[in-house]
């Protein structure tokens, strides 16, 4: 693999067990039978971190109603590091199959171009709740934002309303490293995204479905999409569309074998 100047190896391992957290805390959601948020009971299994109460959104990636769902937490570390961690979806391969490509303006910062309508849809019922508990480590230096799949596109939403919306000391640093991120906005967003100046890593393994979508271009009727931040590529194969995707098998396991990240079959 290779690594951009700026990218730290270790930050983003620990991305990933994160974010493999925030897929646990919707299992134990389900696992309770899906209860409300003030039912739910959520024991953080993950690096040893403080975290918050779990960041609810409700789900119309399809158009349709679907019930609050736990998406995303804040912790925060001894090394006086903040982090911002989403999860995906329960089956990317069902929700890439029905992926439209509508889009809407992206609305919590004045031209910033247009973003898909689904991500926006669902970022924007947890932004409050995320500005909030973030407002409440503004002290640390430093916050990492992360997010896999369909989190990373929530994750990418986040980074410009925190920017423009977060009151934050000088000096006050911000990284956002994601992982399989499908493309979330046109090309004014993507402009806008890359001149606000945030180190952005988008990992992605090249063998993966996901980052192509939605496509840049489908035709003339059709928005047009582009990825934002600084790719980091590898290309391993590990044996199904699933495993390709997958934050532990697939891109956890090729940073900590960054030297020869095929893994088994």
């Amino acid at each position: 693999m290779y690594f951009p100047a700026g990218f730290d190896l270790g930050e983003a391992s620990l991305l990933t067990q994160l974010v493999g957290t925030a897929y646990d805390m919707q299992s134990q959601w389900k696992q309770q039978g899906k209860p409300s948020r003030a039912d739910f009971q959520w024991t953080p299994n993950g690096p040893d971190l403080t975290y918050s109460q779990p960041l609810w959104g409700t789900d119309r990636l399809l158009y349709f109603f679907r019930e609050e769902e736990p998406y995303a937490f804040v912790a925060m570390g001894p090394d006086q590091v903040s982090y911002l961690v989403f999860r995906g979806t329960d089956s990317d391969a069902d929700w890439v199959e029905n992926l439209k490509f509508d889009q809407v303006d992206y609305e919590h910062v004045p031209g910033f171009g247009r973003t898909n309508m689904g991500f926006s849809g669902i970022y924007s019922s947890m932004r409050e709740a995320i500005l909030q508990d973030l407002a409440g480590l503004v002290s640390l230096p430093k916050l990492l934002i992360t997010g896999h799949s369909l989190g990373s596109a929530l994750s990418t939403l986040a980074v410009p309303d925190i920017v423009a919306n977060l009151t934050r000391p000088q000096g006050h640093q911000i990284v956002h490293c994601n992982f399989a991120s499908p493309r979330t906005g046109d090309p004014d967003f993507a402009t806008a995204y890359n001149a606000l100046g945030i180190p952005s890593y988008r990992l992605v393994n090249t063998c993966d479905i996901v980052p192509t979508v939605p496509a840049s271009v489908v035709s003339k009727d059709l928005p047009i999409y582009k990825h934002v931040g600084t790719p980091v590529d590898f290309t391993p194969q590990y044996g199904s569309i699933p495993a390709n995707h997958s934050i532990s098998d697939s891109y956890g396991f090729a940073l900590l074998h960054p030297d020869q990240p095929q893994g088994p079959c």
